[in-house]
């Protein structure tokens, strides 16, 4: 059974309760969400020591931001619900790799990249706070099925394709300056399959026509 939030009755408590519960500061968290996802979108490869000591500024912000978020709701709903909700979990737990990901001793020891782009997956939380989103989410829940009906369709087309491919194409001269070479070919099941794949995402299906020619 889900744990329904209950208004505190300590004054200090209730105020934090109904803070979190508004739609003000559920949009200013949404605010701080996507400008810290615009700070990491923003990094790049040979940027100065000053533009690096701004965001690493920045994301210790952040970091701090979501960390005091984190503490209200705890005080607000307390720890049983707030440890309830699976959104909470998530929540909680990208705040915790955040703090690990700016401590320099524990950087040097592992490689924290992968924890600091994982707060990019608090972009999750904008679901939560779209009903639109939910509904185009539900939705795409609900085709699930039907979607996975045309992939076996499409997965049958290529596996047809590939057998006559096969015995069309399979004696075709390979060479590094050929489409159809060593990676792209024809000669066996498997990279028949694949080739054919990747030609229906459109990756260079005209050279291989013409390689068949």
């Amino acid at each position: 059974m889900p744990v329904i939030p209950v208004e505190p009755e300590n004054k200090f408590r209730k105020f934090i309760f109904n803070l979190c519960q508004s739609q003000f500061f559920e949009g200013i968290v949404s605010c701080a969400i996507m400008m810290n996802t615009v700070v990491l979108m923003i990094t790049h490869y040979g940027s100065s020591d000053k533009f690096n000591t701004t965001i690493a500024v920045l994301n210790i912000i952040f970091v701090v931001f979501f960390l005091f978020e984190c503490i209200l709701k705890l005080i607000g709903y307390g720890f049983q619900y707030y440890f309830s909700e699976s959104s909470n979990n998530f929540d909680f737990a990208i705040v915790v790799l955040s703090l690990i990901s700016i401590d320099d001793s524990i950087s040097n020891l592992f490689n924290m990249t992968v924890f600091r782009i994982i707060r990019v997956a608090r972009l999750l939380r904008m679901v939560k706070a779209s009903k639109s989103l939910q509904a185009l989410l539900k939705t795409l829940y609900l085709a699930i099925y039907n979607i996975a009906n045309v992939g076996l369709l499409f997965t049958l087309i290529i596996f047809t394709f590939a057998v006559a491919a096969m015995n069309l194409f399979g004696d075709i001269e390979i060479g590094d300056n050929y489409y159809i070479n060593s990676q792209a070919n024809f000669r066996t099941f498997y990279s028949a399959m694949i080739t054919l794949f990747r030609a229906s995402t459109g990756e260079s299906w005209n050279g291989l026509m013409h390689d068949c020619h």
